[in-house]
């Protein structure tokens, strides 16, 4: 992200990570640890070892990072040395489309992305590119969390691309950060050229909102705005704090306009050449790194807002009613193209 910059990863993060495991060892029990509770390798951790490539977007202080990290290092321990996943952070594999590419012809194994990334193949993930639809990242992964997202989607849809899904991130409602001016009504955005994703819903969403949607990868983004490519982007704060993105764009202001998830995706060939007990093991710590991601993002909000303003970074809230009296025509166009059954069941989940 912006300038592929590496971050060190701060040393409360790691004492969070320490007590997350703890915590999660003692509610677990001895049983769901398996060998590591028992101190001996599993049989098949003498024999084969089945290699990997993790690839993120996310910097290494980020909380996705950081959550891709916990996947990694649990991973590797827990198998015996069976596992040997490698974690590619800052888009160092490529960009969320390449590493999709890259997942689906075996030259990557393991990737964590936006689902505004599969709503191309997979419709069903159209309802989490709507603006407005789910306010709060709680009732989305809520949703997410029962069958619906963790075996509907996550296996059954995911499967007709030849991934899987292991765990749902936080990925926060997202804001509207530029290089000119608070954003206060639709109004302000007039005139502004804003990065978008190479999503069509989000494209269409931020035109209906006043902004002239650029499409543009995220590894794009610092240097457009340096040098006036773009006025500005929209993401969580953390992703605008990280990447640093507010040395080029001083101006944050909180709109919510998307509440976004990220998803772990592990490719079915590698998934299915694993033994039983290696597929378990990855399905329990793609869950724990999610619980894990979720409660460190969580923890960096408010911290993340402060961080910011000793930056001198210029936040406001916007009116969010009017932003959102703008999109109900695009709600209504996508809504369509979504699996009638599908979004019956979000709508209810989000109201």
């Amino acid at each position: 992200m912006g300038k592929n910059r590496r971050v060190r990863v701060h040393s409360a993060a790691g004492m969070t990570r320490r007590r997350f495991v703890s915590s999660l060892s003692i509610t677990l029990g001895a049983a769901s640890m398996g060998w590591l509770a028992q101190g001996t390798p599993p049989a098949f951790a003498q024999g084969k070892t089945f290699s990997a490539r993790f690839g993120t977007w996310a910097p290494t202080s980020h909380a996705n990072a950081i959550g891709d990290k916990f996947f990694t290092d649990e991973a590797n321990k827990r198998s015996g040395g069976a596992l040997k996943i490698d974690l590619f952070t800052d888009n160092q594999l490529g960009g969320p489309r390449d590493m999709l590419e890259g997942i689906q012809l075996g030259t990557i194994q393991i990737i964590e992305i936006s689902t505004a990334f599969l709503s191309a193949h997979i419709p069903e993930t159209m309802a989490f590119d709507l603006p407005y639809v789910f306010t709060t990242s709680d009732r989305l992964l809520k949703f997410l969390d029962t069958p619906a997202g963790s075996e509907t989607l996550a296996i059954e849809r995911f499967g007709k691309l030849n991934i899987r899904g292991l765990g749902w991130y936080d990925g926060g409602g997202r804001d509207f950060f530029n290089s000119r001016r608070p954003i206060v009504t639709p109004t302000d955005l007039k005139g502004m050229k804003i990065r978008a994703e190479e999503n069509p819903v989000r494209i269409a969403s931020l035109n209906a909102m006043g902004a002239q949607a650029t499409p543009m990868t995220i590894s794009e983004l610092y240097g457009a705005l340096q040098q006036k490519v773009v006025d500005g982007a929209e993401n969580n704060p953390q992703s605008y704090l990280a990447g640093k993105l507010y040395e080029v764009a001083p101006f944050l202001s909180i709109t919510d306009h998307f509440v976004s998830v990220n998803t772990i995706l592990i490719g079915l060939g590698f998934f299915s050449g694993l033994p039983k007990e290696l597929q378990s093991l990855v399905i329990q710590v793609g869950k724990e790194a999610s619980a894990y991601q979720r409660k460190i993002f969580a923890e960096s909000g408010i911290k993340t807002l402060n961080d910011l303003k000793a930056l001198g970074v210029k936040i406001n809230e916007a009116d969010k009613a009017a932003f959102r009296k703008t999109v109900g025509g695009v709600q209504r166009e996508f809504a369509a193209k979504i699996p009638k059954g599908w979004w019956d069941t979000v709508s209810k989940a989000a109201s």
